[in-house]
C-alpha cells in the first residue's frame, strides 16, 4: 500500500501535458504548497549524482537521512524516503515550515486545517476529492453569487482533461487537483462529484515566512544534535506534567482526609458532652415525696411510743443534695437523703 501511495505521489497521472508535476531544480527557489490536513504529499530532490541524502525541517529538526545503504528515519508511519524524494503522510499543523534536501530549500509547506481555505497568491493548492469514491471526477467551482462552472475532469483510465479557460495552472498530482500559480479569480466554491470539498479565498498579500534564520552551511551532524535536543524537550515535557498532575491530586487526597478526620472528632466530642449534660442533670435534679403513716407502717409503728394519739405525722424528702457544690460540709455518705418531719395537731375543744 506504502509502495502505491510513493508511485501515486511522485508520478502524475497520464495527461497531454504534465504542468502539474510538483518539481524542483537546483536553482530553484523552492514552491509554496497548501494542502488539506489528512492529506498527502510528495517533495522531489535531486541529490547531484549522490548517494547522500538529509532532509531537513526549518533547516534544524532532520526527518530523514541516506548515507550509501545506511537509512535513519524517525518516524516511520509518517515520513517515507523513495529514492531521494520525501513523502509526507497524514499531514497536520506541525508539518508547517521550509523542507531542504541537502541544505537545498525544496519547498514551504502549509497545511490547512477545515474547509475554509485561505491561500495566498501564487501558492499551489492541493484539492483532494473526498466523499466520492467514483474512479471519474468531475470538478465544479461556484463563485459567490455566480453560477457553477466546471473547472476539471478526472477520467477512469487516469488522463485529466482541465477546462479550456483554465490557463494550464490545473492538474492532477499527489492524488488532489492541484491548481498552482493561485490567483483572486480562483476563489470559490470547489465542489467534486457534488461534495464540496473547500471554501476558497486568495490572500493578496503573502504570510509571514515560517523559516527562522540559519546559516545555509549548517552540517548534517550539529542537525541531527539539534532534533535529539528538541525530541528530549518533547519528550520530558508530558513526564512532568503527569508528574506534577499526580502531585497535585495526592495533595487534594491528604486535604480531604484531615477535613474528614477533623469533623468526626468534633462530632464525637459533642455527642459525649449532650451524654454528660444529660446525666449530670438526672443526678441533680431533687424529688419530692409525700409519705404517711399509712404508707410507711413500720415507721409509724416506731413512733407510736412518742406521739399523742390523733396526731398526723407527714413525711417528706427534699431530695439528694448537691454536696459537690458545699465543700464546708459533705458527709460521708453523699448519697443520704434529708427528711424532714411535720406534726400536725387536731385543735382544742372548749
Amino acid at each position: 500500500m506504502r509502495d502505491s501511495l510513493e508511485d501515486s505521489c511522485l508520478r502524475p497521472r497520464s495527461s497531454p501535458a504534465v504542468p502539474g508535476l510538483i518539481c524542483c531544480t537546483k536553482d530553484s527557489a523552492g514552491i509554496h504548497l497548501s494542502v488539506p490536513e489528512d492529506h498527502h504529499v510528495c517533495l522531489p530532490c535531486d541529490p547531484s549524482n549522490s548517494s547522500d541524502v538529509i532532509w531537513t525541517l526549518q533547516d534544524r529538526r532532520v526527518l530523514v537521512t541516506r548515507q550509501g545503504n545506511y537509512q535513519t528515519n524517525q518516524e516511520h508511519q509518517h515520513y517515507v524516503l523513495s529514492h531521494s524524494d520525501l513523502c509526507l503522510l497524514q499531514l497536520d499543523d506541525s508539518d508547517d515550515g521550509e523542507y531542504r534536501c541537502n541544505h537545498q530549500l525544496v519547498a514551504e509547506l502549509h497545511v490547512l486545517m477545515g474547509h475554509d481555505f485561505q491561500v495566498s497568491v501564487g501558492w499551489t493548492l492541493l484539492l483532494p476529492c473526498r466523499g466520492s469514491f467514483k474512479p471519474k471526477q468531475r470538478w465544479f467551482r461556484q463563485k459567490e453569487g455566480g453560477r457553477r462552472e466546471a473547472v476539471f475532469t478526472l477520467f477512469k483510465n487516469g488522463s485529466w482533461k482541465p477546462e479550456e479557460n483554465e490557463n494550464g495552472r490545473l492538474s492532477y498530482s499527489n492524488d488532489a487537483l492541484q491548481i498552482q500559480d493561485l490567483q483572486p479569480e480562483d476563489a470559490g466554491e470547489y465542489l467534486c462529484n457534488g461534495i464540496l470539498q473547500a471554501r476558497v479565498s486568495v490572500l493578496s498579500v503573502p504570510p509571514e515566512p515560517t523559516s527562522i534564520p540559519s546559516s545555509s552551511s549548517t552540517s548534517s551532524q550539529s542537525a541531527v544534535v539539534n532534533t535529539d535536543v528538541v525530541d528530549l524537550k518533547k519528550k520530558t515535557n508530558p513526564e512532568k506534567v503527569l508528574l506534577l498532575a499526580a502531585g497535585v491530586g495526592l495533595a487534594l487526597i491528604a486535604v480531604l482526609m484531615i477535613v474528614v478526620c477533623v469533623l468526626l472528632t468534633s462530632m464525637c466530642r459533642r455527642k459525649k458532652k449532650k451524654y454528660r449534660h444529660k446525666v449530670s442533670q438526672k443526678l441533680e435534679d431533687t424529688e419530692l415525696q409525700l409519705w404517711s403513716t399509712s404508707s410507711a407502717p413500720t415507721e409509724t409503728m416506731e413512733l407510736d411510743s412518742c406521739s399523742l394519739p390523733e396526731e398526723d405525722i407527714q413525711y417528706a424528702s427534699l431530695g439528694r443534695q448537691n454536696w459537690r457544690e458545699r465543700p464546708s460540709w459533705s458527709p460521708t455518705i453523699q448519697s443520704q437523703v434529708i427528711y424532714s418531719s411535720i406534726i400536725t395537731r387536731p385543735a382544742a375543744e372548749d
